[in-house]
């Protein structure tokens, strides 16, 4: 009998932003196809085709609000520019930036406070860095960035990202990052990263850039998706002293990516009511890393909480769910998630509050690639 997982509780946004209405496992065919056709969709776009934003078939990717600015055109306040160097001199804090559609080769660089740019359903910034950072260079502080494509990225020093935050607290919203160094590179002292309703995938660089690489005092994902990244990159390392990840998926699926989730100075890591899936390829055993690097401070306040999640270990040659620091000093909650495939190492550690099943089909799930519906 197939096992169904409870549904967790999401808002009706949340159905319209992924498309899904279920809980369960679902069929292997649509599973599949759902993967296949997203991939296909990926590249398609990268090379230029019509939608910004990769559609798996089942309505799986961001949503993006189509503007009335033209084609090729930048609207700065209401003031419309046909290059992004004359719009990027026009911001001023507090405007609005709208981009129309079409490929970008040009990043932009934004000073002012308080700024908003929004992209037209078909915007995509493709092979576009400054000053060999980034496409985005975000020293304002408040800035918000929205219904933009971004793809390969690439700098000399090999950590060129579609976002550089220099500035405080940034938005990323409805984004779609992919097929670059690094997807977003955030300075410290630079306090919020909030990400939403997005999709960040085949990122990384010689195991030191990442999908997301936050040095923030917080970083905040949800309702996102995070897929394959490569070069031994991490889908997400976050140096914050609080990071919060709910609502989403964080898979390596065919990348051989390192580890999905790494926090190497400690603090306060949470995740919950998500998928996290580690593929057959990736280099490191271990799911997620805590307070591994130098930087852990024992004394400070530390904390892991893993509540909810759905879990899937594809990696043949092995997993260890979790490496935490060998000074201690840290407090550890993991429960109620269901774990599925090969026993990890450190299964003894979790096992009377989490629910193991030894392989997919036990819990019900298709063969790889498929990641269960979640409802979300």
């Amino acid at each position: 009998m197939s096992h169904q997982r409870s549904c967790w509780k999401s808002a009706a946004a949340l159905l319209v932003f992924f498309g899904l209405s279920g809980c369960g496992g679902g069929s292997e065919a649509s599973d599949k196809n759902q993967l296949q056709e997203r991939d296909s969709a990926a590249q398609e776009n990268d090379s230029g085709s019509e939608s910004a934003f990769p559609s798996t078939g089942d309505g799986t990717g961001p949503v993006p609000v189509e503007n009335s600015v033209s084609d090729n055109t930048i609207e700065v306040d209401g003031q419309v520019y046909t290059d992004l160097a004359s719009a990027e001199a026009a911001i001023l804090a507090g405007s609005q930036v709208v981009i129309g559609n079409g490929v970008y080769s040009r990043g932009l660089k934004i000073q002012p406070d308080n700024v908003t740019v929004i992209g037209s359903g078909e915007t995509h910034f493709k092979g576009a860095q400054l000053m060999g950072k980034a496409t985005f260079i975000v020293n304002g502080h408040g800035v918000r960035i929205e219904n933009i494509e971004c793809s390969q990225v690439s700098v000399p020093d090999q950590n060129g990202a579609c976002v550089r935050q220099q500035g405080r607290d940034l938005v990323l919203s409805q984004v779609y990052f992919h097929d670059s160094e690094q997807g977003v590179l955030s300075a410290s002292g630079t306090g919020s990263l909030t990400i939403e309703h997005s999709v960040f995938e085949r990122l990384g660089k010689a195991g030191r850039a990442h999908a997301v690489y936050s040095n923030n005092d917080s970083l905040t994902i949800r309702y996102s998706r995070f897929y394959s990244s490569k070069d031994q990159g991490h889908e997400i390392k976050s140096r914050a002293k609080y990071t919060l990840i709910e609502y989403s998926e964080i898979a390596s699926l065919s990348g051989d990516d390192s580890r999905l989730v790494d926090a190497p100075n400690g603090g306060e890591l949470v995740i919950r009511d998500s998928v996290l899936e580690q593929g057959p390829n990736s280099a490191n055993r271990q799911l997620i890393g805590f307070g591994l690097e130098a930087a852990y401070d024992a004394t400070q306040s530390n904390r892991v909480t893993l509540s909810n999640n759905v879990i899937i270990l594809d990696r043949p040659a092995g997993s260890q769910l979790l490496a935490l620091p060998a000074a201690g000093g840290f407090e550890l909650s993991v429960s109620q998630n269901e774990i599925v495939g090969s026993a990890p190492v450190d299964k003894a550690d979790y096992v009377s509050e989490n629910t193991f099943y030894d392989t997919r089909a036990a819990y019900g799930l298709s063969e790889f690639p498929a990641l269960p519906e979640t409802g979300f």
